[in-house]
């Protein structure tokens, strides 16, 4: 069966590396995602799904604070879209949770939220790159991973 290729392209690069390392390690997840869906147990779907949903919350967040750290004007907007995903993330979270066969529901997800995330970096995420760059270039600061997850 074929699966929709979802990986890591220069393409979706921000230029910001504590972001793109971020993208990079959620692109990692959705590979582990379809090994597991190939290979895994009932248990280590769930847990990779879960994984993979919780990294993308988290590394929301960690945007969210960097784009009102930097002034971005239109903060307050990106988060609208991201709290629209934390919603859809822990619906997901909840049906991988109650469901007897999650084999073909993770790929539903894997898809479902794959896609989210491209579309979400070549088209909203670009927005915020040159305040941020320039604000991390005022600050000369280095962002930290968030809860030790995020990097």
């Amino acid at each position: 069966m074929h699966t929709l290729d979802i990986a890591w392209s220069e393409d979706y690069a921000t230029g910001i590396d504590i972001i793109d390392e971020q993208h990079k390690k959620l692109f990692e997840l959705f590979a582990q995602v379809d090994s597991m869906t190939h290979t895994g147990s009932e248990d280590d779907i769930r847990y990779i799904v879960k994984q993979l949903l919780d990294y993308a919350i988290s590394h929301n967040s960690f945007e969210e604070g960097l784009m009102e750290e930097a002034g971005y004007p239109m903060a307050s907007s990106h988060k609208k879209i991201h709290d629209a995903f934390k919603e859809r993330a822990l619906s997901y979270e909840q049906k991988i949770n109650n469901e007897s066969n999650p084999k073909k529901l993770a790929r539903e997800i894997r898809i479902d939220i794959g896609l989210w995330l491209i579309n979400h970096i070549k088209r909203e995420d670009r927005h915020y790159v040159n305040d941020v760059k320039a604000y991390l270039k005022k600050t000369s600061r280095k962002r930290k991973p968030l809860f030790g997850l995020l990097g």
